[in-house]
């Protein structure tokens, strides 16, 4: 077989295959022969039916599965052996028709389009420059980290009446238009936290309020945004997106917080017994704990940032026409042109980005050891078992971990949570980074943008 290749443009190849008949003919006799022994026809008996008739009903379809074998072997032989980095599967030229005869074989000519991985600099230069977006700890942020230490070993009480502090918990029932109780309507036991209600009338109807009251609310105007609204009413998106009209809600408790004062017993329980003994040095140790917290936040930020702001500064070409017709060809359902113009942003970014990954493991000699398996997978498992209160140590996290990495499927998510690590770590001192401080909600804002 000869392969020919023709560059067509920097990123994209077309490939001119050449089968004669000495690279099939073999294999596909071989086949014949073996059906001829298995053969059955009316008039002969069992193997003997003549070969003519054997090629007549099995030499065209064999030659076409034996065909696609044998380019398939020969394209990854060919890539392999001129070290060709290829983006996607070789997918056959539609503008160009392939050549020969399946009735009569003889030579065959088979033309197909590949697309070639662009090559990855790791030398970004000066002009690659990122921001890390540090929260300031001012007086602001202490003043908020002690109440919050305050509020957070604060005693629990059940008032008669609502202030515009408390929290409610009651029942939501869904009301018709008229306001009366809609059947087979939405319900579901929930709480109103009146501190953060931003309706002020809601809130107005709802300070005083005592077991046993009745308010008919607007449920948009007493959670914050669709997904609270979802937790609240125990409900799915679609059915919050389009929910309209009221619900009766029926008070069943109200609690009061009241906060701890802010005295030496608070300092002993936050930090430990004497550890401090002024409020000065408690609000020092806050203000220790605020820039820890607020690095990880900041690190934690940055490196979802880093990685989208990175990726577009490098300005990566890819052969987005081959990449659509691929993803075309292996898609279950044919894509849209409106789909694929919508879809196909996404999925080029995540192949620049696994692309880089690979230049970083590639030029560091980078790898993941069992023992770094092992450790992730239970620090994964801890922290979400610590999530829901139930912390996991000793054996039973071990066990965990070890059930965890049995899986190929978990065992290659945890891999690439390392890998992605590793690659950031190693780009961070590649390009020039500098710490901004910014305040608590423009940071917050920068959050939301990476979530």
């Amino acid at each position: 077989m000869q392969i020919v290749r023709n560059n067509t443009d920097e990123l994209t190849a077309r490939l001119i295959l050449t089968v004669e008949p000495a690279d099939y003919t073999e294999r596909v006799e071989k086949i014949l022969n073996s059906y001829k022994k298995t053969s059955q026809y009316p008039g002969f008996r069992k193997g003997k039916a003549p070969m003519a008739l054997i090629r007549k009903q099995y030499a065209a379809p064999v030659l076409a599965d034996e065909m696609n074998k044998i380019i398939s072997e020969n394209l990854s032989s060919y890539i392999q052996k001129e070290n060709l980095e290829i983006l996607g599967n070789p997918i056959p030229e539609t503008s160009t028709e392939s050549s020969g005869d399946w009735e009569k074989p003889e030579k065959f000519t088979f033309t197909y389009e590949i697309g070639l991985a662009p090559k990855i600099s790791l030398d970004f230069g000066r002009s690659a420059k990122f921001t890390r977006h540090v929260i300031k700890v001012d007086r602001k942020a202490i003043e908020a980290a002690t109440k919050d230490h305050c509020r957070r070993h604060g005693s629990l009480s059940e008032p008669e009446e609502a202030s515009d502090t408390d929290l409610i918990m009651g029942h939501f029932t869904q009301l018709d238009t008229s306001d009366n109780v809609l059947e087979g309507g939405i319900e579901s036991d929930s709480n109103i936290a009146l501190e953060h209600l931003t309706d002020k009338k809601s809130r107005k109807q709802l300070t005083g309020a005592k077991i046993g009251d009745t308010f008919t609310l607007d449920a948009h105007k007493v959670s914050h945004g669709q997904d609270d609204l979802v937790k609240m009413l125990g409900i799915n998106p679609e059915q919050a997106h389009d929910l309209r009209g009221n619900f009766k809600f029926e008070v069943k408790e109200v609690k009061r917080l009241t906060p701890h004062e802010n005295n030496q017993e608070l300092w002993d329980k936050v930090l430990g017994k004497d550890v401090v003994t002024a409020e000065k040095q408690f609000r020092e140790k806050v203000s220790e704990e605020l820039h820890s917290q607020f690095d990880r936040d900041a690190e934690h930020v940055f490196r979802r940032r880093f990685v989208v702001d990175l990726i577009e500064h490098m300005k990566i070409q890819m052969p987005d026409a081959f990449l659509k017709r691929w993803i075309q060809m292996n898609n279950e359902q044919p894509l849209t042109e409106d789909q694929m113009e919508k879809e196909y942003p996404n999925y080029a970014e995540s192949m620049r980005w696994q692309l880089l990954q690979q230049a970083v493991m590639k030029a560091s000699d980078m790898r993941v050891d069992a023992e770094e398996l092992e450790a992730e997978a239970k620090r994964v498992i801890g922290a979400q078992y610590a999530q829901y209160g139930m912390p996991l140590e000793g054996e039973m996290l071990e066990n965990f971990a070890k059930n965890a990495l049995s899986n190929d499927e978990e065992r290659r998510r945890i891999a690439d949570i390392i890998i992605e690590r590793k690659v950031v770590d190693d780009l961070k001192p590649r390009v020039n980074i500098k710490d901004k401080n910014v305040s608590f909600d423009d940071f917050a804002k920068l959050a939301a943008e990476v979530r």
